[in-house]
Formats: structure tokens, C-alpha cells, sequence
């Protein structure tokens, strides 16, 4: 007997710029290899993704313009376009558009490399405006409303108790484990710890407060780096996956915590050292993103979602969690 509970699966990119069109080749992907292991309709993905990249766009966009000419906004889109092509997986996109990024001057713009600063603004300047800042923590509320206003359109699609399956590239890995850490704080503290406006955008039910969070995926993961922010004790304590709570909502359901990482992203870090608590709660595992062109250079960072061996081990995982339901649902029947 197979479950009628739907899976809902949040998916979540890194630093980036505004690409609708990001997701399209990953759910495909997803959907593809669920079904085919799985047996069932690729209707019991429930899937929403978090675009985080449009509450930094402008920003971005306005510090480009102080320094450029107005005309410069043909140079600014063939870059965005550039980005988009790479992000379905055309590896060979890659070549021009890093001659386009090494173009050393732009009519109008005293500073050299325009293309550079260009990546800079949109790639390094995410990292950088994600940072908490209580004095003024508008970008860092900001991308977590977007997260909060996901798992709430989730929730409209699977059901207040569906299991939670988050899917986070680069910088999307440390914003999806802030969020779930912040929720499993919040709780723990028995009182607000969210701002304010975060959580007014955030929902009521057991998915939208992060208890059914079953399984953390991470690609290309940077969060290593982001060790250094806090003081040692705090690596041992992870954002806990699964949830707490789950076994209350799924008792027949298996968490985990899968890191994937290519070798030769520089980006990319294993977990597992950081920490005892993170060697106990995290499985690395290494991968190769990327065609021939490029998968024996540090430029495999963008190419996870489109890499079908990755995309194949997520939705084998997520056929596994939904045998897991269909059996418990199978033994209460």
C-alpha cells in the first residue's frame, strides 16, 4: 500500500544572480530519478524553491551603476545571460563567458576589469551582505522571509505535517542550516528569538516550523569557512537533521544529512572534520561535477544542480524516505 503523503522538497541556491530559469534542469532531474526508483507518480514531490538572489539584485545592480557608464547595461546582461546558459549545465558556456569576464576595460569606467568586479559584486558581495547584523539586519530577514514564505506555499502543496527534504547549494547550505538552526533554538529557548519580521512571514504548522525536517542535502558547501565566525563550542552544536520532532510526525521515517562535494571545488568543504558532533550527524561525499572540460578545475561549483549522478543519489534518497512512509502507513493500515 503506497502512501498519499506527499514529499515536500525545498530547494535553495547559492551566491547568484537572479535566474528563474536556475531549477528547471535539477527538478527535472529529481522528478525523473524519484519515479524511476521509486515506482510512484512524480506528483508526490511537492516542490518549492527559494530565488533569495532578487532581495540583493537591485543593490547590486546600484553599486554597478555609481562606477559605470548607463550604457554599460548591455556588458552587465551578456554576463547575466552568460550565468543563466552555465546554470542548465552547458559546460561550454564557460569559455566565453570568462572571456567576457576578462575583458580589462569598459568605455566610461575608469576601473580595469569591469567583468571581474562585475562577479565580485554579484557572487562575493552575497557572502559578504549575509552576514547578522542587529544594527541593521534587513538582508539577513530579508532572504529568510523568502525561506519562510517557501515552506509556506510547501505547506499549501503537501499538507501541515509532510516531510521536509531540503536541497541547498553554496552559500544556500549555511542560509538553509541558519534558518533550521534558528527554529530548533527558538524552540529550545521557549521564547522569540526570530525577528520580528521573520516571524510574522513564518507559518504555524509542523513543516513550516522545521519539526518535519528529515533529510539536508548539501552541494558544494562552504560551511566550513563559516567556522571561523564562532567560537569552537558552538561546532558542536549542528542544526539537528533529522528534526527532533519528526519521529512525533513519522515515526517510520529515517533522517540524514548528505554532504556532496567535488574534490576540486574550492568552495566545497567536508564536514565531518569540523566537529565531533558534525563527524556524528553528517555523511560527505565525494563527487565529479562537470564535463570534460571542466571537471579537473575549481570551475565544478555551479554545475551540482544540472550533474545527474548527484541529482540520481538525491532522488534515490527520496524514494527511499517514501518507501519508508508507504511501509508505516502499509503496517498502521
Amino acid at each position: 500500500m503506497q502512501t498519499r503523503q506527499k514529499l515536500a522538497v525545498l530547494i535553495i541556491h547559492g551566491i547568484e544572480v537572479d535566474d528563474p530559469g536556475l531549477f528547471d534542469t535539477a527538478v527535472r532531474l529529481l522528478r525523473k530519478h524519484f519515479g524511476e526508483d521509486a515506482e510512484a507518480a512524480t506528483e508526490a514531490l511537492a516542490v518549492e524553491t527559494v530565488n533569495w538572489a532578487s532581495v540583493l539584485e537591485g543593490a547590486e545592480q546600484d553599486l554597478l551603476a555609481r562606477y559605470a557608464p548607463a550604457d554599460a547595461d548591455a556588458y552587465w546582461k551578456s554576463l547575466h545571460d552568460s550565468v543563466r546558459t552555465v546554470n542548465q549545465g552547458h559546460e561550454s558556456a564557460l569559455v566565453p563567458m570568462m572571456l567576457r569576464l576578462m575583458r580589462p576595460s569598459l568605455r566610461g569606467m575608469d576601473l580595469r576589469y569591469p567583468g571581474l568586479r562585475w562577479m565580485l559584486v554579484h557572487f562575493v558581495g552575497d557572502i559578504i551582505a549575509y552576514q547578522a547584523n542587529p544594527a541593521d539586519p534587513d538582508v539577513y530577514t530579508g532572504i529568510h522571509r523568502k525561506v519562510a514564505e517557501a515552506l509556506g506555499r510547501l505547506r499549501e502543496q503537501a499538507g501541515d505535517t509532510a516531510p521536509l527534504f531540503v536541497i541547498a547549494h553554496s552559500l544556500g547550505s549555511v542560509i538553509a542550516s541558519n534558518y533550521f538552526y534558528d527554529l530548533q533554538a527558538q524552540r529550545l529557548a521557549g521564547r522569540d528569538i526570530i525577528e520580528e519580521t521573520v516571524r510574522a512571514a513564518q507559518g504555524g504548522s509542523p513543516l513550516e516550523r522545521g519539526e518535519t525536517l528529515s533529510h539536508f542535502f548539501t552541494l558544494g558547501s562552504p560551511m566550513a569557512l563559516w567556522s571561523l565566525r564562532y567560537p569552537r563550542a558552538e561546532l558542536d552544536q549542528p542544526v539537528q537533521v533529522p528534526a527532533p520532532e519528526l519521529a512525533r510526525h513519522h515515526p517510520g521515517l529515517v533522517g540524514r544529512w548528505l554532504n556532496f562535494h567535488d574534490e576540486d571545488d574550492i568552495f566545497a568543504w567536508p564536514l565531518q572534520p569540523l566537529s565531533e558532533a558534525y563527524h556524528a550527524a553528517v555523511e560527505d561525499r565525494a563527487v565529479r561535477v562537470a564535463g570534460p572540460l571542466f571537471s579537473w578545475t575549481p570551475l565544478v561549483h555551479p554545475f551540482y544542480w544540472s550533474d545527474d549522478g548527484v541529482m540520481r543519489d538525491i532522488g534515490t534518497s527520496l524514494a527511499g524516505a517514501w518507501k519508508q512512509l508507504s511501509s508505516s502507513t502499509a503496517a498502521a493500515a
